[in-house]
């Protein structure tokens, strides 16, 4: 690697040598395909991917206190209701900012922790 920080200003940093970066992104959603190259990952485009890892892995992070027949019962309910809900909001709604599916469902996904 050549050690510069491209930075969205245009603006090129020189790193020395001894100096490393590492960070770790949310998402990469305007990351540009270099940046990309060097993460050492395959990336989806979110409509790839769909909603439903996201409710997966959210329900990975519950408390242990939450049964196991709750766990089911939440995951059925965002099985059954949130495809129509991005439905609706989709064909129905005028939204002053465009929000992808996933942010909507992550959004949704915060209101219960």
């Amino acid at each position: 690697d050549n050690k510069k920080l491209c930075l969205m200003s245009g603006e090129i940093i020189q790193m020395s040598g001894k100096q490393n970066l590492i960070f770790e992104p949310e998402d990469l959603e305007v990351a540009s395909p270099a940046t990309v190259s060097r993460c050492g990952m395959i990336y989806m485009e979110p409509h790839q991917l769909g909603w439903q890892p996201l409710v997966q892995s959210y329900m990975n992070t519950l408390p242990d206190t939450i049964s196991e027949e709750n766990r089911k019962l939440i995951t059925e309910l965002f099985q059954w209701l949130v495809q129509p809900c991005l439905d609706f909001i989709r064909h129905e709604c005028r939204l002053f900012v465009t929000t992808s599916p996933s942010h909507l469902v992550r959004s949704l996904m915060s209101l219960f922790t």
